[in-house]
């Protein structure tokens, strides 16, 4: 917990292992230990409470090669959805995509929710069917596995 809270290398590397791990041998980290993880993992604890300050995450999941989550910065207060996977067993993603390094030095493919439009059909007083259409975000599909290409 000690190194966990000044974003200490051995926090980062028992993150890292599950993050990069399988999922069912290396399990998950979730919850409010997964966010707080996240802070440590991305290098944000290191660099000192301003930075903390700035970022936020919540709803986060991290095993398995990926890491997801919600987070929220000055630009976006409300919070926005990201999905991260581990380069080396991901092929790269379709769309809008950063690639971003954590502490213990992986590569991470990230991308955010983009806005998109949700049609619902329902029938139409004429008898015809018609839509309700209604902006959402929503992440774009993961991208593949390698081992399951």
């Amino acid at each position: 917990m000690s190194s966990l809270q000044k974003g200490g290398d051995f926090a980062n590397n028992v993150i890292g292992r599950v993050a990069k791990g399988d999922i069912r041998t290396a399990g998950s980290i979730t919850g409010d230990m997964a966010a707080q993880s996240m802070m440590s993992y991305m290098g944000y604890t290191a660099l000192g409470e301003k930075n903390m300050e700035s970022i936020t995450f919540r709803e986060v999941e991290i095993g398995g090669g990926r890491i997801t989550g919600v987070e929220v910065t000055p630009q976006h207060p409300e919070g926005v959805e990201f999905g991260m996977y581990h380069v080396d067993q991901y092929t790269r993603p379709e769309g809008d995509y950063s690639k971003v390094t954590s502490a213990d030095g992986a590569q991470w493919y990230k991308q955010y929710a983009a806005d998109s439009v949700k049609k619902t059909p329902y029938k139409a007083p004429d008898g015809e069917v018609a839509y309700r259409t209604e902006i959402i975000s929503k992440l774009p599909q993961p991208p593949k596995r390698k081992d399951r290409v």
